[in-house]
């Protein structure tokens, strides 16, 4: 995917144009140490979420947006930020759509202070006219080789939210 409208390669999460880097194998085992490491952190905390899901057990999976926007146009993309961790920690993950863009109801909010240059880049990017119909997901994130665990608890989501949008005849 080449950046589009003069998009800076380097400001895209995907770097296209990027140069192949060339690593030592020795390079290449402290990058895997510093995984590994990164690993045994994340599988701490989640062990350490028994003293809050109030059965005593750790939580099954975290439900997390896919990205900070709405899926964007083609070639538009810019952020891979929600998921490359869990791709990193080889965590299982499902993507599921939750909803759409309806030009009527997501209007572009008036400028405001912005956390970051991204945030801005995310708000000059939205235009609720070229975003309509486009589908707003989240993602269900479960343990390493729980994949089966993620799509059965994605069912489950999925199956709720469509219940609650019939329901309440969104």
């Amino acid at each position: 995917m080449a950046p589009t409208d003069g998009d800076n390669a380097a400001d895209t999460g995907f770097r296209p144009s990027r140069e192949k880097v060339t690593v030592s194998a020795y390079q290449l085992w402290q990058t895997q140490k510093l995984k590994t490491k990164l690993r045994q952190e994340y599988l701490a905390r989640w062990e350490n979420t028994t003293s809050i899901s109030g059965t005593g057990r750790p939580v099954d999976a975290i439900i997390s947006p896919c990205a900070p926007f709405a899926a964007p146009p083609h070639g538009k993309n810019r952020d891979a930020t929600y998921t490359t961790i869990w791709n990193a920690l080889d965590y299982a993950t499902c993507a599921f759509p939750v909803t759409k863009i309806d030009p009527s109801v997501d209007a572009k909010k008036p400028p405001h202070t912005f956390l970051s240059k991204k945030d801005q880049k995310n708000y000059d990017l939205y235009d609720p006219q070229v975003f309509a119909n486009a589908p707003v997901g989240l993602q269900l994130v479960g343990r390493t080789q729980e994949e089966e665990a993620v799509i059965a608890m994605t069912e489950i989501v999925d199956t709720a939210l469509k219940s609650l949008k019939l329901s309440s005849k969104l």
